[in-house]
């Protein structure tokens, strides 16, 4: 396995990510991170990769020749070590999971298997999880893709209360939402609270032309709230969603 740096400039950046995404995982590659910035030559998106060696040329070639992409400048990275880039940590959301006693209701359609397999090395790099989840979206097939995002935030969100609130005291929803479900997702975006609505400005799984990526948070708020707030059947709807050009996403709380 090595890494490879890729630099694109397109005309536009609505659903550049998405598009070429899915090249990447053609061609057995993952994405390691990616920026995406509005220059005067264009939307100019960077990517670092990793895959099979043998496989760069021809991503190389496909990146290249793709219609969206005016130019491409590749950078190859040293070989990485497989082994190395297996390594998961114990305290990982499939450990969580999957306590003795601990039901997950699993949502119609979602890629279990590949969730579970992702889980671990999502928990290894937590909070930077944003390319882990654009790879899940890539990797599933369409109609999983909202279901799988679901079920990896319900886990996620499950996985940081046990990790960082379990200790407190049960709350009414109001205050679970300010004290739990508002620090957890500040770690990840930028967010605030509006009663029992939280507001997600600049989603990176939600950008504008691409499909809203939005069940992820749906599931996370779901899975950090279920054990925390005075109430039972907690479910997140969302309202707004940037992905469909509000300036925010917004999503709703409620029992």
């Amino acid at each position: 396995m090595a890494e490879l740096e890729v630099r694109v400039v397109s005309e536009r950046r609505e659903g550049l990510l998405l598009e070429l995404g899915r090249v990447v995982y053609e061609y057995g590659h993952v994405l390691v991170r990616q920026r995406l910035v509005q220059e005067a030559q264009g939307a100019c998106l960077t990517l670092v990769l990793r895959g099979p060696i043998e496989q760069q040329r021809a991503l190389e070639d496909a990146l290249g020749t793709h219609p969206r992409v005016l130019r491409l400048e590749s950078n190859r990275a040293v070989r990485v070590d497989d082994v190395a880039a297996a390594v998961t940590e114990p305290a990982a959301p499939a450990a969580v999971a999957n306590d003795p006693g601990e039901e997950w209701s699993l949502p119609s359609g979602a890629d279990v298997a590949r969730v579970e397999r992702m889980l671990p090395g999502l928990a290894k790099d937590y909070p930077r999880i944003f390319p882990w989840l654009i790879n899940l979206e890539y990797a599933v097939p369409a109609e999983a893709r909202d279901a799988s995002l679901y079920l990896a935030g319900k886990r996620t969100g499950a996985w940081v209360f046990k990790r960082d609130f379990s200790l407190g005291a049960r709350l009414a929803l109001g205050d679970a939402i300010k004290r739990i479900a508002l620090p957890a997702l500040r770690v990840l975006v930028t967010v605030e609270q509006h009663e029992h609505c939280l507001h997600v400005r600049g989603c990176p799984l939600c950008q504008p032309g691409s499909p809203s990526g939005g069940r992820f948070f749906g599931g996370f708020i779901e899975g950090v709230l279920a054990e925390s707030a005075d109430a039972s059947g907690i479910t997140v709807r969302e309202t707004r969603c940037h992905s469909l050009g509000a300036p925010v996403c917004v999503f709703e709380v409620f029992h």
